[in-house]
C-alpha cells in the first residue's frame, strides 16, 4: 500500500467506484460523532464504587474491545465482578445517547446513500455494542445500507490485526483487495494493512494529534464526507 496524500489528485488515480466494490465503516468516530460518549465510562464507573483509576486509564484500555476493557478493569483493580456485567453495566449507561441524542459525521448519511445507489456493498466493522450500533443506524435511516454488521468480539482481536476487516470481506463476499476502509482511529491502520485494503482516514478530535501522521499513512484523508461528495468527484490515489 503506497502512502497517500491530503488531497484526491492526479490524472492517474482511479475513480473509487471503478476500483472498489465494498466499502467498510468504522462506527464511532467516523460515521457517528460519539466518541465522547465513552470517555470517562469506565473511570465514572469506577468512581461510583469508590474507586480511584490511574490517570493514565483511558489511555491504557484505548485500543481494547469494551470486554477486553471489561477484564483489564478486573485484573488491574482487584475487581470480583464479572466481566459481562460490567459490559453490560457500561452499556446501559451510553445506550440512551446512542438510541436518542448522538449524531452522525457530517455528510455520512448523505455519502452512505450515494455509494448505496452506485451499488457498492456496504459493511460497519466496529467495537462497538450491537444495540448502540443498531439504534444508530436505524434513527438516522442508514441501516438497511448495510449488508454486514460486524463486532470485535466476533473475531477475538482488535482492530490493529486484519481478522474484523477480513471476516467483513468474506461476508460481503468480495475480495480484500477491492475494499476501501473508513477509519478515524490511527492503530487500525496497521489491521487494513495486514488485510491488504486501502484506507481513507477520517478526522475525529479524539484523535487529532496523531492526524498529521495518520493521514499521510493512509491512502487519503478527510476532515468531512462532504469532501467526496457528489460521487463523480470521488478519486482514490492507488
Amino acid at each position: 500500500m503506497q502512502r497517500g496524500t491530503s488531497a484526491f489528485t492526479g490524472p492517474g488515480a482511479g475513480s473509487l467506484l471503478a476500483r472498489y466494490r465494498a466499502a467498510i465503516f468504522d462506527l464511532d468516530g467516523t460515521l457517528a460523532d460519539s466518541m465522547h460518549a465513552w470517555d470517562h465510562i469506565c473511570r465514572d464507573w469506577l468512581s461510583a464504587r469508590g474507586i480511584s483509576a490511574e490517570d493514565r486509564l483511558e489511555q491504557d484500555i484505548e485500543k481494547m474491545t469494551v470486554t477486553q476493557s471489561a477484564e483489564y478493569v478486573i485484573s488491574s483493580y482487584g475487581i470480583t465482578i464479572d466481566p459481562l456485567q460490567i459490559q453490560a453495566e457500561w452499556e446501559a449507561m451510553v445506550l440512551r445517547q446512542y438510541a436518542q441524542t448522538l449524531p452522525l459525521k457530517d455528510g455520512a448519511a448523505e455519502l452512505v446513500n450515494a455509494f448505496t445507489a452506485a451499488g457498492l456493498r456496504l459493511a460497519i466493522a466496529t467495537s462497538c455494542f450491537p444495540a448502540a450500533c443498531e439504534a444508530i443506524l436505524a434513527r438516522h435511516h442508514i441501516r438497511d445500507c448495510f449488508s454486514v454488521v460486524m463486532y470485535t468480539d466476533e473475531v477475538g482481536r482488535d482492530k490493529t490485526f486484519p481478522d474484523l476487516y477480513l471476516a467483513c470481506a468474506r461476508r460481503l463476499e468480495v475480495s480484500p483487495g477491492s475494499c476501501v476502509v473508513f477509519e478515524d482511529f490511527p492503530p487500525a491502520l496497521s489491521g487494513v494493512r495486514a488485510a491488504g485494503m486501502a484506507m481513507v482516514a477520517v478526522h475525529d478530535d479524539h484523535a487529532a494529534g496523531q492526524w498529521d501522521q495518520f493521514k499521510q499513512a493512509a491512502n487519503h484523508a478527510i476532515h468531512s464526507f462532504r469532501e467526496l461528495l457528489p460521487l463523480q468527484g470521488i478519486e482514490i490515489k492507488a
